[in-house]
């Protein structure tokens, strides 16, 4: 296994976004949050270090941008500007609605390059942002106008793709990045084990709020129109999951799938099922692919578990694991 982790790529970076980061800081334990806001700083300083020209930042969407009409297994947004976060989100994400550069050139470079290769590259022009970029880069590189190109994974809406697919996948984006200049900072965010309240769209349910929440998911925001306060209703839900007392976290998981990624455990990582991993880690748990994609941009290199700290409040796990110190040492 190679694990060359230079080049062009200045920074590396998977991190969750809990959506716990926005609006309900003030629920965990304090110490225990200042234990997560010491794993951002270190990693936010890694970052403004390095100096990156373009984050590459693999993510997917919860249904702001694709819908169940619509969802592509794998998806670039060339355009500039993006946007986020969404006007109903605002007071969820703590962050005003802004404009984030992309940059056409060399999204556009990879659309090519990946789609020569054999991936079904979907192509959209700008993207729309909530937590799975805006949380990183509020806690990141909150002060650094730094263009975006996001490729999107569909970590919600089976079939979805394989782990050995979405390694190959930022195999792929690393042969773009080897051959031009830009210095790149890479992003995975999402995971870790969690049970958010989505429903599949084969599945039939008596509940309520499910049935809104599948007509967002068929729809998407033109729903709103009718139905203003489902985001709202769905993060009280939330809420309630966090305090009912169910087991929403599966920490040995997390951490053993948080071992492995910074070990470069290809062989393991690559061979994972989705159905397995939907029994151990819940129906969020997927967005591990998006890890996968950045350990394959890596080049199967080490990393380093900078931080993990499981948050009952928040039904999920908050994970961090840096490049910087592979990367130092290849430079």
């Amino acid at each position: 296994m190679s694990t060359k982790a230079n080049g062009q790529i200045v920074s590396a970076v998977g991190i969750t976004h809990t959506p716990g980061l926005g609006d309900q800081m003030y629920r965990p334990d304090s110490t225990q949050m200042a234990r997560i806001l010491d794993g951002f700083s270190t990693v936010s300083r890694q970052i403004a270090d390095a100096r990156p020209e373009v984050v590459i930042a693999f993510v997917n969407d919860h249904f702001d941008m694709f819908t169940l009409r619509n969802m592509p297994g794998f998806a670039i947004a060339l355009g500039s500007p993006h946007w986020g976060p969404t006007p109903q989100t605002e007071a969820w994400i703590q962050m005003k609605r802004a404009e984030i550069p992309g940059n056409p050139e060399l999204a556009h470079d990879i659309c090519r390059s990946l789609t020569d290769g054999g991936f079904e590259l979907y192509r959209t022009e700008s993207a729309e942002f909530v937590h799975n970029l805006l949380i990183p880069k509020k806690y990141l590189w909150p002060d650094l106008d730094i263009p975006v190109v996001p490729i999107f994974i569909n970590c919600l809406a089976p079939p979805l793709p394989s782990w050995r697919r979405a390694y190959e996948l930022g195999q792929a984006v690393r042969q773009v990045i080897d051959r031009r200049t830009e210095r790149v900072a890479l992003l995975a965010s999402g995971g870790i084990s969690h049970w958010p309240p989505i429903t599949v769209d084969d599945e039939t349910t008596a509940d309520p709020l499910m049935k809104r929440v599948q007509q967002f998911q068929l729809l998407g925001w033109d729903v709103l129109r009718d139905d203003p306060t489902l985001p709202l209703d769905l993060l009280q839900r939330e809420k309630e999951m966090a305090d009912s007392g169910r087991s929403l976290i599966n920490v040995e998981w997390d951490r053993d799938i948080l071992r492995r990624l910074a070990e470069g455990d290809t062989a393991y990582l690559t061979r994972l099922d989705h159905a397995q991993v939907n029994s151990i880690g819940g129906s969020g748990a997927a967005e591990m692919l998006l890890w996968v994609a950045l350990m394959g941009a890596m080049n199967g290199a080490k990393g380093e578990v900078v931080m993990y700290e499981p948050v009952k409040e928040w039904m999920g796990g908050v994970g961090l694991i840096s490049y910087a110190k592979t990367l130092s040492q290849a430079s």
